[in-house]
């Protein structure tokens, strides 16, 4: 059993990293292909960006992404993001969006008087305007995200380090590309680490399994409960807010398995105990070009595992006993009748002791 749970932690650790090439390859063509396209080059103007409905398109395509935005060397930006769906309410909740809204809509512009300022458009399913919010000043400035700087010295897409978003305040990543224009820039796509969360959680071996995604360093990724994963992580809007660590979980079962990957120094089967319960864990590396330093953790109690061969040996031990309890004295029964018979013993017939 023990050996079968090994091959099945096995199997989902592969299941689960190919979600992850899935997920993340054709992103890496999409915006390579697209920062290249004219109309994602254009500068915004008075009534938005030529590239809307492009990016609409890519958005409805690949639910995934969670936004797509082009940042200017002149500090304009403009974003769209998915905000429809469950996963998304405390996202429409903070920008005071329609329930109905499918989209949001970031643009930032700078004034005549010179001051930046930003407005939210916010759409449905098929583009059409359901609110809006009026232009603020903002200090957001797309040049000093960490997705700007090594994209613009890059010819290549780039991947982000993992950072906390400042419109949700989840952990995620960037990957971006920088285009060549009147006015330069760069292209790219969002992707929310927690969005795996949900995966994740149908990807247990036996009901209290575990499956995380955490760095090197002890930060956590992912995780399969959403709720706990948001009350962990660092709230503000600083350009790069640390991700959470793993111990700020308060999950014995995960941190146990981060500090027996540490003494063991390299990624594999182990087994490690908390509260007098043992564990067999897995820790596999996540491809960088995925994530930098991130490593997949499978969790699952040994006594979880052994509690179907348990069950079936304690059945088979009742069907035993209670077969004995009926059969044995049948069985001397029949050996005193044998014996009787060996010595010559023989019965007189119940009318014949009757009669006496």
């Amino acid at each position: 059993m023990v050996a079968e749970a090994e091959r099945r932690m096995v199997e989902r650790d592969a299941m689960i990293s190919d979600r992850i090439r899935l997920l993340y390859d054709p992103l890496y063509a999409i915006v390579g292909f697209a920062s290249q396209v004219p109309e994602i080059k254009a500068p915004i103007n008075e009534y938005g960006h030529v590239g809307m409905p492009m990016l609409l398109r890519m958005l409805r395509f690949y639910p995934q992404i969670f936004s797509l935005f082009v940042g200017f060397e002149n500090g304009d930006f403009f974003t769209v993001a998915h905000v429809a769906g469950q996963s998304r309410t405390r996202f429409r909740s903070f920008l005071g969006a329609p329930e109905n809204a499918a989209f949001s809509n970031k643009i930032i512009t700078r004034r005549s008087d010179g001051v930046r300022v930003e407005r939210w458009v916010f759409l449905d399913d098929d583009g059409l305007e359901v609110g809006e919010r009026d232009a603020s000043p903002t200090t957001f400035d797309p040049r000093e995200r960490p997705w700007y700087g090594p994209a613009l010295r890059s010819d290549h897409v780039e991947l982000s380090e993992l950072f906390v978003f400042v419109s949700t305040n989840e952990p995620g990543f960037t990957l971006s590309r920088a285009f060549h224009a009147a006015m330069p820039g760069v292209f790219g796509v969002s992707l929310a680490a927690t969005d795996s969360s949900d995966f994740l959680d149908k990807q247990r071996i036996t009901p209290s399994s575990l499956c995380f995604i955490f760095t090197r360093a002890g930060e956590i990724v992912a995780y399969p409960d959403e709720v706990r994963m948001a009350a962990i992580v660092p709230q503000g809007g600083d350009i790069m807010v640390a991700l959470p660590q793993l111990s700020d979980l308060k999950d014995p079962v995960a941190t146990g398995l981060f500090a027996a990957y540490g003494e063991n120094g390299t990624p594999g089967n182990l087994v490690y105990d908390v509260a007098d319960r043992s564990y067999i864990g897995r820790v596999i590396e996540i491809p960088a070009r995925y994530g930098r330093d991130q490593l997949l953790g499978i969790a699952v109690p040994i006594d979880e595992v052994e509690q179907p061969a348990i069950a079936l040996r304690n059945q088979t031990l009742f069907y035993s006993i209670a077969f004995l309890v009926f059969a044995v004295p049948i069985y001397v029964t029949l050996i005193v009748f044998w014996i009787d018979r060996r010595l010559g013993r023989h019965h007189a017939p119940l009318h014949a002791i009757e009669d006496e």
